[in-house]
């Protein structure tokens, strides 16, 4: 769910955004140009990055930051900086070059932070780059990062810009790390979150303890599903059950449906089944119903008919689509990582022989 998790203005890889979008406003020429350089830097991913130029990718990057502060595609570079490592696994024309590009980023950031004149949102940003990049290096070194650098990293961007989306971005990581190392800390700092006076850290913290509450008390959802079916999670205790958050207009959501389908048709008659959550507009129940019976998607449908955003996605603080809850036989919360071929990984531990 954490790294699900997007904001305005970042470029969204894998993930619906549930945000309106804004009409795209004149582009400056100038920027678009260093934009285009930062982008040829990274290389084709097609043919293995053959063409790669790490300096050409975080010195246009600092360059763009420089010349247009506030330009809505910054956050789209920053997002490339933080993630650039990562698109290079799994192809083993350009693995190699992964832990290359993380000590070359390394060193560009901590002398681009030498840098004290940086506006809020830039230095913020290149702070949730650093420990990004920080994070992907001590995972490969040991197997976990240092939480008390990324504590330290938190509390410096709080001070200086405490309502910087950047700060949520960080507190996303250090909670997805906490779950893992100090679960028991978890409750207490999400609880701490949710308290908070920015309004977004706020909504985050809540959602996320929402979620975290699922794996000591079982979800609770009734709903008469889009064919007349009445729901009721209690109903399905010796289950397990996906919860798939989804719309019709989420592309990503429809390249996940095979995998669900599969699963499905797999260890439905070991268990398993799926419950919809449509976050399709209100106007489109119709185009809902055509498309589940055209594709087949023989689960009941939940689909929010009153007005205002959809009552589950603001429960559990759900900002991009497609988003899943697998639920265990006793109805507590397994895991929200099911995307792909994780779905089979997970029934296969849940309901494998």
């Amino acid at each position: 769910m954490f790294s699900r998790i997007l904001f305005s203005g970042l470029v969204a890889f894998g993930a619906a955004l549930l945000t309106a979008q804004e009409a795209r406003p004149v582009l400056d020429p100038v920027a678009t140009a260093i934009w285009a350089e930062h982008a040829r830097g990274m290389g084709n991913r097609g043919d293995g990055r053959a063409g790669v130029d790490f300096n050409l990718v975080t010195g246009k990057a600092f360059e763009f930051f420089e010349k247009f502060p506030e330009e809505r595609r910054v956050g789209g570079i920053l997002f490339n900086l933080s993630s650039f490592g990562g698109w290079m696994e799994g192809d083993e024309r350009t693995t190699g070059l992964r832990a290359a590009w993380q000590q070359h980023l390394r060193g560009a950031i901590v002398a681009a932070l030498q840098d004290k004149t940086w506006p809020d949102n830039i230095w913020a940003g290149l702070n949730w780059v650093a420990a990004k990049n920080e994070i992907a290096i001590e995972v490969a070194a040991s197997g976990r990062p240092n939480l008390d650098a990324l504590r330290s990293r938190i509390d410096g961007v709080s001070a200086r810009a405490p309502a910087s989306p950047y700060r949520t971005f960080l507190e996303q990581e250090y909670v997805r790390w906490l779950e893992q190392l100090q679960p028991d800390a978890v409750g207490a700092h999400l609880a701490k979150l949710a308290q908070s006076e920015v309004e977004d850290l706020a909504k985050f913290g809540q959602g996320q303890l929402a979620i975290h509450e699922l794996r000591t008390k079982p979800m609770e959802l009734k709903f008469t599903a889009i064919d007349g079916t009445r729901v009721d999670l209690a109903d399905y205790r010796g289950k397990v059950v996906l919860i798939d958050c989804w719309a019709t207009w989420c592309v990503p959501c429809i390249k996940e449906l095979p995998h669900i389908k599969a699963a499905r048709s797999k260890w439905g008659d070991k268990g398993f089944t799926v419950v919809g959550i449509s976050f399709d507009k209100i106007a489109d129940k119709e185009k809902l119903i055509k498309f589940v019976a055209d594709e087949k998607l023989d689960w009941p449908h939940w689909f929010n008919e009153a007005p205002g955003k959809n009552p589950f996605g603001l429960k559990y603080n759900i900002r991009s689509i497609p988003a899943t809850f697998l639920l265990g036989k006793d109805g507590l919360l397994v895991t929200t990582e099911t995307h792909g071929d994780k779905l089979e990984a997970a029934l296969q531990k849940l309901l494998g022989s």
